[in-house]
């Protein structure tokens, strides 16, 4: 999906506090735009959300909409619900709400593995939340459940960085508030320079040093590279520093 204003937005002025619901497709042959004409109801207008595709079909997550409309009135909402639309029909498909959904939310992560849509981390400013929780959706029984992948994880942020690798996702960066004091708003941000590994196929190496830390097994008998990849699974990252804000 692409940030581009709905029919609906026709003044140039208000152009920029607009949202959009509009698909776009990319013919990468020809390397031309075509605005799809799409069928069914459509996903509410948004901006910060996630668009995974799985086989044919797009999944859209989460991100910033207004409770009155297509344009900005600070009276934001996050929807928590999954919108799937058809790229083979151009059509939004109806999904049935379920039990249990992650916190709605905005600048977060979300890739697919195994057939399996996953969402990490994000922000929601009506709760002022940061976020650093795992869920998992299928899109065969059309459920969600909530990750709690072992060893030390990120920090709760937004905006970070995932990429798969194999079995492995690589997260970098993102921000999260700041610990100094300061304005106390959004503007308060620590912009980070770490990076974690998500693995989804663990060797026995890696299995036995999360034993040894689960357990706090004595690590001095462990050889010197041993040691200091434990070390690195358990520390954060000290390469960090604040947003500069541009106010004076």
């Amino acid at each position: 999906m692409t940030q581009r204003e709905p029919a609906t937005c026709s003044m140039p002025l208000m152009s920029a506090d607009c949202f959009s619901n509009d698909i776009h497709k990319l013919d990468t042959t020809n390397m031309m735009w075509t605005l799809i004409s799409a069928k069914g109801t459509p996903a509410r207008w948004r901006d910060f959300h996630s668009a995974t595709i799985i086989g044919t079909k797009m999944y859209v997550f989460g991100g910033r909409a207004d409770r009155f409309g297509p344009f900005h009135s600070n009276n934001e909402i996050y929807c928590n619900r999954i919108k799937v639309f058809d790229t083979e029909t151009n059509s939004w498909l109806d999904s049935p709400p379920t039990p249990v959904l992650p916190e709605g939310r905005r600048s977060h992560s979300a890739f697919s593995y195994n057939g399996e849509l996953y969402v990490f981390g994000g922000y929601n400013a009506r709760l002022n939340r940061h976020f650093h929780d795992l869920w998992k959706f299928n899109p065969v029984s059309l459920s969600w459940r909530k990750i709690e992948p072992k060893g030390k994880g990120p920090c709760p942020r937004r905006r970070q960085c995932c990429c798969r690798v194999g079995d492995k996702i690589i997260l970098f960066g993102g921000t999260s508030p700041s610990p100094e004091e300061g304005m106390g708003d959004e503007f308060d941000l620590m912009d980070h320079s770490d990076l974690y590994i998500l693995d989804f196929s663990p060797s026995l190496k890696t299995l036995c040093k999360l034993a040894v830390i689960q357990y706090s097994l004595d690590q001095s008998c462990l050889p010197h590279d041993i040691r200091w990849e434990l070390s690195a699974m358990t520390t954060n990252s000290t390469i960090s520093r604040p947003i500069v804000s541009s106010q004076g």
